[in-house]
Formats: C-alpha cells, sequence, structure tokens
C-alpha cells in the first residue's frame, strides 16, 4: 500500500509502497492507545446522563411517571415517604431515543457552547437570506442577456432559462442551511431533521412561493416595500394576474422531471464515492468504501421540496388550475423515486414521528395559504361582496383547524405510525 493522502492517485506519481499489514498493526496500536486516553478523560468529565434498560414499557412509563418534575402527593398521605423520597432528586427522566438515532459524539458538548454556536449560525443564516433570499436576483442580472441572445436562439430555452436557474440556485441553498445545521452539533438525528424540514421549507417558501408572487427579490425588498409601499398601491393592482401562474407551472415542471431526474441519479453521492475511492490507500480501503456506501435519507431536505411544491399547487390551484396537474405529476414522480431511493438506494434510518406530525401541519398550513389567496382574489377582482364573504369565513376555519392541530393534536390518529 502507499500510505498517503492522495491514495490511489499515487499509482501516477510512482510513490514508494510499504507492507500493508504492518502498517495497519501500527495504526491499530496508536488508535488503541488514543482510545484509552479517551477513556480515561471522559470518565474524569461525566456528562450527568445515564441511559437505562427496563424490562417492558410499562416499567418505563412507571418510572417516568414516578419521577416528574411535579408529584401531587401531598394530599396523600400514604404517599408522603415518596414525595419526601422524591424531593432531593433533580433528575430530568425522559424517554431515550433508538440508540440508531443519536449522534453519539455530539453528547459531550456542554448546552452553553451549543447555544453560542445556534447563536452563530442562525444569525449567519439571517444575514445572508436576507439580502439572497430569492435567486430572482441572479435571474433578473442574467435577464438582458435571455432577452437578446437566446430568444433570437429559441423561444423555449428562453421560456425555460430563468425557471431552471430559480430552481438550481433554490437548490443550492438548502444545501447551505442542511450543512449549517449540521455544524450545531444535535443529539438525535430526528432533531437534526426536523430543524433542516423547517428551516428549509421556510426558506424555500419565501424563495419561491412568497416573495416572487410579490414580485420581489429579496426579504430587504419586502421590508423596504413594507415600510415605504403606501404610494405603490399598483403592486396589489398586479398580483393574481393570467400570467402569474405561468413561472409556477414551469417551475412545477422543472421539479417534476429535472428535480427528481437528479434525485435518482444522486450526483451528490456519486461524486463523494469517486473521491473516497480515489483516496483509498490499499485494497482493504477499497472494499470498506464500497460496503459504506450506503447513505441516510435526507428526511429534512426532501419533505421541504415535496411540501413546497404542494403548497404552490394547492395555493395556486383557483388563480392558475393549469397548474394542478403538473403538481400531481410531481408528487407522483417523487413519490416513486422516493420509493425506490428508500427501498434500494439508502441504508435504514430511524426517524421520529414528530416529523411526519410537522408534515401534517404544513399540509394545513397550505390550505390557510389557498384560502388566503382566494381571499384576496376575490376581494381585489370583485371587492367586498357575498364571495368574499364566504371566502373569509373559510379563512377562519381553516385556520381554526390549523391552531387545533398544532396544539391540540386533532389530526393525529389519522397517522399510520403508533405514537
Amino acid at each position: 500500500m502507499r500510505p498517503y493522502l492522495c491514495g490511489n492517485a499515487c499509482k501516477c506519481c510512482g510513490c514508494r509502497t510499504v507492507d500493508a499489514i504492518e502498517y495497519y498493526s501500527e495504526e491499530e496500536s496508536r488508535l488503541r492507545g488514543a482510545l484509552e486516553d479517551e477513556r480515561t478523560t471522559a470518565l474524569k468529565r461525566p456528562l450527568g446522563i445515564a441511559f437505562v434498560t427496563l424490562t417492558s414499557t410499562e416499567a418505563a412509563r412507571k418510572m417516568y411517571a414516578d419521577h416528574r418534575p411535579t408529584c401531587k402527593c401531598e394530599n396523600n398521605p400514604s404517599s408522603s415517604s415518596v414525595s419526601r423520597h422524591l424531593e432531593p432528586h433533580r433528575w430530568q427522566v425522559s424517554f431515550a431515543p433508538s440508540p440508531k438515532d443519536l449522534f453519539w459524539e455530539n453528547l459531550s458538548l456542554p448546552s452553553k457552547y451549543w447555544y453560542v454556536k445556534a447563536v452563530i449560525v442562525n444569525l449567519f443564516l439571517f444575514i445572508v437570506l436576507f439580502f439572497l433570499t430569492t435567486p430572482a436576483i441572479v435571474v433578473n442580472f442574467l435577464k438582458p442577456l435571455a432577452e437578446n441572445g437566446l430568444e433570437k436562439m429559441s423561444a423555449v430555452v428562453s421560456e425555460f432559462l430563468p425557471t431552471l436557474l430559480l430552481w438550481t440556485v433554490s437548490a443550492l441553498m438548502p444545501v447551505l442551511v442542511s450543512y449549517s445545521d449540521r455544524f450545531l452539533s444535535h443529539w438525535t438525528r430526528s432533531e437534526q431533521n426536523h430543524s433542516i424540514m423547517n428551516k428549509t421549507f421556510t426558506l424555500l417558501l419565501f424563495m419561491v412561493l412568497i416573495l416572487p408572487s410579490l414580485g420581489l427579490t429579496s426579504a430587504e425588498a419586502l421590508l423596504k416595500w413594507t415600510i415605504n409601499g403606501h404610494n405603490e398601491t399598483y403592486r396589489w393592482e398586479c398580483l393574481f394576474l393570467p400570467d402569474k401562474g405561468a413561472f409556477f407551472v414551469n417551475y412545477a415542471t422543472t421539479s417534476a422531471f429535472i428535480g427528481t431526474g437528479l434525485e435518482l441519479i444522486r450526483f451528490p453521492e456519486l461524486f463523494m464515492y469517486a473521491i473516497h475511492l480515489c483516496l483509498a490507500r490499499s485494497k482493504a480501503e477499497t472494499a470498506s468504501v464500497r460496503k459504506e456506501i450506503l447513505w441516510e435519507f435526507s428526511f429534512g431536505v426532501q419533505y421541504a421540496w415535496m411540501l413546497l411544491i404542494f403548497a404552490m399547487t394547492v395555493t395556486y390551484s383557483l388563480s392558475c388550475p393549469l397548474i394542478t396537474p403538473f403538481g400531481l405529476l410531481y408528487m407522483c414522480m417523487k413519490h416513486l423515486v422516493d420509493r425506490y431511493n428508500l427501498y434500494f438506494a439508502y441504508g435504514p434510518s430511524k426517524i421520529s414521528p414528530r416529523i411526519h406530525a410537522t408534515a401534517i401541519n404544513i399540509v394545513i398550513f397550505s390550505i390557510t395559504l389557498l384560502q388566503l389567496s382566494f381571499l384576496a382574489l376575490s376581494v381585489l377582482r370583485r371587492g367586498l361582496n357575498d364571495i368574499s364573504i364566504y371566502s373569509l369565513v373559510g379563512v377562519c376555519i381553516t385556520f381554526m383547524f390549523l391552531m387545533a392541530q398544532i396544539f391540540l393534536n386533532w389530526f393525529k390518529g389519522f397517522s399510520p405510525i403508533s405514537y
């Protein structure tokens, strides 16, 4: 083998080789020493966390009930000794996640450092995305090129180029959100995926749906329009035009064919696999790289993309009915691609049902956006009439259902997952 970081690339350089058994024996000895040093250091700094395995679920529930922070045992004389026994304990007892769901290396991070990292990372994301919220800035920059050169070459290319650019840049923005959230060192994969899903969906909702619908390019422009928009009454009259939905129809079509096709190809995983193969220093490492090719399915990003297209399709289904079949086409192709990837391309993963419950809340929120869109369309076009009052009642009812689901979890029983 060639003991260099460049791995198989050293074959072209003619670097020296060493005996593989001797090299890995020395590496094993060195790592065992480092492991013992780490174990000694860890025992001197306890985390204050204990995982207790019980014989049954009923025993776990009983322990959880006995160690609640508020124990109402004062009115029962027979339980006075129990309450006195529980008073000195300041334990926070909760049901542990699956061992496969834990990031064991992140448990040693102190809480105060985690909050400092969270503030810094989220502030950085807010600053970046506040000024570059939508890729429409790139589209406006390349618009003169498209009008002067591409329209003469092909009308189809000039029509789909802004949509393709928007889809490409909007696909890169969630990558920034995802990697920045992984830097926060969450304790569980479910918590990390849940955070990524919420941030990515919020970013994509503003990037693709809300700001382009208002004809704005960034959150900065939205803030300026909100403060100084009293003289721009024409903007409300330009909303919900017949040609407004053409952009979103192109976006749904591009996501259905190009987006799902790229997810099926899995180019980022293929690129990383090729790099790892090039960095392999021996045949043993090459075989190990091929065994470790199974990646985990990114539930957070994939959920956010699917819910974005669903929200876009539902919101514009009344003002632009043509988007409905293309949204249905995307959902069907997304279902087929994700089912194939989950069955054959990605490894198994343990995800908390909290992510699916949040997805249900976002679905109801999308219906609320539909009602708001219909209310704005009826008021701007017809004024205050019977249809406007009917749409206003629909908005109130849908908003009540949304609040009931968020705070009372009404639709919990509709899920096939056992909570």
